[in-house]
């Protein structure tokens, strides 16, 4: 959701539209208003403490972050512009915020546009072992935006569904947006010389990137390995899993790092588990140029980043055939789909790729023809006419 909102944020000042970005404080020494260039803004509004703190406190500190929104912009109104709104439209992302997006459409008049990334009910739906299901206050949040927003925009058909089948979302309000991946840096990369900058060996790379968290798939992704190592010693010798992400808000005592670091060692391949803190975008570039494989066995995505940012940089995607994965990865053609979450079956497919070099070379060919269709500027654009339309109806 964070690249999301900053690529599209930067290409709509270069398509002529001036954005705020409003976010929680997260740490002292910051700017309160950070100036992005080419009227591109991030304003940090204290509602809480300047600090990360639990997921499921951050409902307790909206209505100090509404105040702090309404304060701010209200400094910024020109009184002689004779607007009663600072903003044109109001886009949220997330729940809480659209929660905060609900009230500023109130207060304003400003017609709310809504993202959502993800949706509780589909999440409690694909639960998985260990997984903490999603609060009732969330889910009768995306209620009230879901009814309150003008219009929804959805990353793929299948979510658009979700949101007309599970929320009774009106049809006629829901817009679907696909998102992009950054060509400029997700580039396909001799893969010794990414291995070389990551100061990895000469062991073949398969690959998790993603938040720790079971809902993502991480320990299916290790018990694949051990079931490929187990049923094929010759052949994955020279195997090693890099797993790239940190955990997500956990409870007290909840360790996921741990946790998986003990699944790896209780499965055999405690030594060819590797993991890594989150990246850089160029640094996560490299991994994915360095793999040879790229896993994600999540057990369900809104749209699935990273299966498109592997496949631009020519690495093929073995997923599960979950929610946005099925239009991002293409079964056979750019990489590989599973039904299921069963570790056998990854395994089987990752013993299949990898022991077969002629359709390696096709679905990497394939995964970055695939990802070419995919930009920012595109996203950005008809997101900015999902505002137009909307500022079109108004002025009407």
């Amino acid at each position: 959701m964070n690249v999301y909102i900053a690529e599209v944020a930067e290409r709509l000042t270069e398509q002529g539209i001036d954005v705020d970005i409003y976010t929680r404080c997260h740490g002292a020494g910051g700017p309160e208003v950070q100036d992005l260039g080419h009227g591109n803004r991030l304003i940090q509004i204290q509602a809480g403490p300047c600090a990360p703190v639990p997921k499921e406190e951050l409902p307790g500190h909206l209505g100090q972050f509404l105040d702090g929104v309404l304060r701010h912009a209200a400094a910024e109104i020109d009184p002689g512009a004779h607007r009663h709104s600072p903003y044109d439209v109001v886009h949220s992302h997330y729940w809480l915020s659209g929660w905060v997006g609900r009230r500023t459409k109130e207060i304003w008049g400003a017609p709310l546009v809504a993202s959502f990334h993800t949706l509780g009910k589909v999440k409690n739906g694909a639960l998985g072992e260990g997984d903490h299901p999603e609060p009732p206050v969330r889910l009768d949040g995306e209620q009230r935006v879901i009814r309150g927003a003008d219009r929804i925009l959805a990353p793929t058909p299948v979510e658009a569904a979700h949101l007309v089948d599970l929320y009774g979302a009106d049809p006629k309000r829901i817009r679907i947006v696909l998102p992009g991946v950054d060509r400029g840096v997700f580039v396909p990369q001799p893969r010794d010389e990414a291995k070389a900058r990551l100061h990895l060996s000469n062991d073949r790379l398969l690959l998790f990137v993603g938040r720790l968290q079971p809902f993502k798939g991480p320990d299916v992704a290790i018990r694949a390995l051990a079931h490929a190592v187990a049923s094929a010693p010759d052949r994955t010798s020279d195997w090693i899993l890099g797993v790239v992400g940190g955990p997500a808000s956990q409870p007290p005592g909840v360790n996921e790092v741990a946790r998986l670091m003990e699944l790896a060692s209780a499965s055999g391949v405690g030594d060819r588990v590797v993991f890594f803190p989150p990246q850089t975008h160029e640094r996560l570039a490299d991994f994915y140029s360095a793999a040879e494989v790229v896993l994600m066995p999540s057990r369900s995505e809104s749209f699935g980043l990273v299966a498109l940012e592997a496949q631009a940089c020519g690495t093929p995607v073995i997923a599960s055939a979950a929610g946005g994965l099925r239009y991002v990865v293409r079964d056979g053609e750019t990489g590989l789909l599973v039904q299921g979450h069963d570790p056998a079956q990854y395994a089987e497919r990752m013993l299949r790729l990898l022991g077969d070099p002629a359709l390696s070379r096709r679905l990497s060919r394939a995964a970055l023809a695939h990802a070419a269709g995919f930009s920012w500027d595109t996203t950005a654009s008809e997101i900015s006419d999902v505002y137009r339309e909307l500022l079109g109806r108004a002025s009407a």
